[in-house]
């Protein structure tokens, strides 16, 4: 008994100090000239006081005859090691944005176009005052492997219209895909695959547009994190082979793993979502007709997002604010 007893307790104190050593650099990013990633001193200086690590997830369309780079998905996904949750965050497409002195301000998802995945990140953490330095991109297949990977998710469909609109989306999908999808047959929750949920996050033109289409990605995202982190380790692999081929990333292996032991060491997996801008502060705008969501004021939206985040307030930075008003002057 005592031998069983000692090995618990070095294995408790080892699991302690593995997880000491990892939570304690999971902001080891944030460190030197941030500039290039857009990144205020104020962000950085906050992120530093918290044990919370955000990654920007972007879902490009990925078929070869679409033409542009322009993100279908912007997310910001975020491991809060502080209160053990799980946070993800949609950042509206068309919002109205600053992305740099060559392309002043246009749609949010322009950024990637424009510049890739740096720039596109860039454009985040100067309109929204984060401090983020990694990103995923995602492109159009891999949303059908990583939910067959994991079972299938249920969605709700709530009406005829959106039914339809799913349907013809999922003729589009099995034959850009090369799978054979069978059309769905009713209103309510149901469990579907990979190919169906891909087109239910596609829907855009039913209820309240982008708004409904944000909530409905975010949903199957959670989903798909959710029983993800519930497979045996030999699924997870299994899952990361099969999602792999679709994914770019700028975090190493050894991120990979860091992040991977801290949050299996997470005592609670909970998830939870959110939308940016919020309903509280955003209006709809057409400029030289163009339709954009316009954050009133991006000030605001910059400390509910941190609310969110961080469960904590934050001043936004003179950089940050200066893009709110400039917002303010051109959409008023």
């Amino acid at each position: 008994m005592k031998t069983i007893f000692l090995l618990i307790l070095f294995l408790l104190i080892a699991a302690f100090a593995i997880y000491a050593f990892f939570l304690q650099n999971v902001t080891s990013d944030l460190q030197g000239n941030l500039s290039s990633y857009g990144i205020s001193n104020e962000a950085a200086a906050f992120a530093k006081q918290h044990k919370i690590v955000n990654i920007a997830v972007f879902g490009v369309d990925g078929r070869d005859d679409v033409d542009g780079n322009r993100t279908d998905t912007i997310m910001v996904a975020t491991a809060d090691y502080e209160h053990s949750k799980l946070k993800v965050a949609s950042i509206m497409r068309d919002d109205y944005a600053y992305i740099n002195q060559k392309y002043g301000y246009d749609k949010l998802n322009a950024a990637y176009a424009y510049g890739g995945p740096n720039l596109a990140v860039q454009t985040i953490n100067e309109n929204f005052d984060t401090p983020i330095t990694d990103y995923v991109t995602i492109n159009f297949d891999a949303m059908v492997s990583m939910v067959n990977a994991v079972g299938g998710v249920t969605i709700d469909i709530k009406s005829q219209d959106e039914l339809d609109w799913v349907n013809e989306y999922l003729m589009d999908i099995n034959d850009k895909v090369n799978t054979s999808s069978p059309d769905l047959k009713k209103i309510g929750s149901q469990v579907v695959d990979g190919s169906q949920a891909l087109a239910y996050c596609r829907v855009r033109y039913v209820g309240d547009g982008d708004f409904d289409r944000t909530q409905r990605q975010r949903d199957v995202f959670e989903q798909v994190l959710s029983k993800a982190m519930d497979l045996t380790p030999i699924d997870q692999f299994k899952l990361v082979q099969s999602t792999l081929p679709y994914v770019q990333t700028s975090l190493s292996t050894l991120e990979l793993i860091k992040y991977g032991i801290n949050l299996a060491l997470m005592p609670s997996k909970d998830i939870e979502q959110s939308r940016f801008p919020t309903d509280d502060y955003v209006s709809l705008d057409t400029l030289d007709g163009v339709a954009y969501v316009v954050p009133n004021t991006l000030v605001d939206n910059i400390k509910a997002l941190y609310q969110f985040i961080y469960e904590d307030s934050y001043s936004p930075s003179s950089a940050a604010t200066k893009i709110s008003k400039e917002i303010v002057s051109k959409t008023k």
